[in-house]
């Protein structure tokens, strides 16, 4: 009687252990992990297949699961020790979660894959040994009332959860890249640039997409600077194929909009230049060009490119031109030429008087950022 009820126990702690795998698996694939498994996906095939993120999460889902019942088979770890048949699946789905910007070339990181290969021959031995019970003698057995046990394999299993997000890519900043390529993959331009767009976490390579998604719907100068801008100026703007590049979208994309493809070891605005020069631009490179002027703060060039370019007198006039126009007025004691905007100059203004309010740097930065954070103002003086 004792042990049908510890049977019956053993069975039903087990089947809500195994619902709560699956939900656990497919929610983490699905929601928290799918961008990098596309981007996995993508390098692996040389960019021949395309994930889909529901059949992905699934059947990956439906794998791991099979894995365990797999393992238990071979293991015969029963009772309280069942959950241990779970640790193989999670292992696998550290691996596979594990990925990072090198992916292209290095594959998984190899400090991931040796815990990971360590803690599995640790596991395996453990298995040995407690199968053909060598020294391992365990009462398995669920004892006491059924939450209890119930309580401990969920407390258990939460362990075990978290150590798998613990050890898989969980970067925010990389997962908003990824994000941001896929969604460039659809052309959906808009969408992208909502991409973590609350944060202010970024790297090179995020602010290379965005500039990109920005030119494509023709706000580069209207709202480049609303993002927050890693150092590395007008570097920025291009892939480099080394420290700045596409794990999931083609590069060739980029460069086609602007003209040609870059050739040799040319700096991004330096290669700008030369397509402009040569006659090789398309219309989006002078906006990239004046971006890249005030990314590395050069004003004076700036300003003798835009004077060439736009009509200085039109209300269209990208905000960030305007915010630098006045910069420039400002900063110069014989400006090759005056820009004023009435609204513009109140606020830049506001902006010096904020500045002089506040004596201690971090806190007059931080009241500044508050308020004209979005500005050219706040990159050139404080970025």
């Amino acid at each position: 009687m004792t042990q049908n009820i510890n049977t019956n126990n053993s069975t039903l702690v087990n089947s809500i252990c195994a619902i709560v795998f699956i939900l656990f698996t497919y929610v983490y694939l699905y929601f928290f992990q799918a961008d990098l498994l596309a981007m996995e996906q993508h390098v692996l095939s040389g960019g021949t297949t395309h994930y889909n993120k529901t059949i992905g999460a699934v059947l990956i889902t439906l794998v791991m699961y099979l894995l365990k019942l797999g393992v238990s088979k071979l293991t015969k770890f029963d009772g309280w020790l069942h959950i241990l048949n779970y640790v193989p699946s999670l292992l696998l789905i550290i691996i596979l979660t594990s990925g990072d910007q090198n992916f292209d070339t290095n594959a998984f990181p190899a400090w991931v894959v040796i815990v990971v290969s360590i803690v599995f021959v640790v596991y395996i031995v453990l298995a040995v040994l407690y199968r053909f019970k060598y020294f391992l003698q365990i009462n398995t057995s669920f004892t006491g009332s059924i939450l209890g046990g119930l309580w401990k394999s969920l407390l258990a299993m939460s362990v075990m959860f978290l150590i798998v997000c613990a050890l898989g890519n969980t970067n925010e900043v990389f997962h908003y890249r990824l994000r941001t390529e896929w969604l460039l993959n659809t052309n959906d331009y808009e969408k992208a640039l909502h991409v973590g767009e609350k944060s202010d976490d970024t790297d090179a390579n995020l602010t290379m997409l965005r500039v990109y998604a920005l030119s494509r719907t023709k706000q580069l100068g209207e709202r480049l600077f609303e993002y927050p801008i890693p150092h590395g100026g007008s570097d920025l703007l291009l892939p480099d194929g080394v420290s700045i590049k596409c794990l999931l979208y083609p590069e060739s994309e980029i460069f086609k909009q602007l003209g040609i493809r870059k050739k040799g070891r040319m700096r991004p605005l330096e290669y700008l230049l030369y397509l402009e020069s040569h006659g090789l631009a398309m219309k989006s490179v002078t906006d990239y060009i004046l971006c890249g002027y005030l990314l590395d703060k050069n004003l004076d060039a700036f300003v003798n490119t835009i004077k060439t370019k736009y009509n200085l007198t039109s209300p269209s006039l990208p905000k960030h031109y305007k915010e630098a126009l006045i910069l420039y007025t400002h900063l110069r004691a014989n400006p090759v030429l005056v820009f004023h905007s009435e609204i513009m100059d109140a606020d830049y203004a506001d902006f010096q008087k904020l500045e002089e309010k506040y004596i201690d740097k971090a806190e007059r930065y931080s009241y500044v950022k508050d308020t004209y954070g979005e500005t050219y103002w706040f990159y050139y003086f404080y970025q």
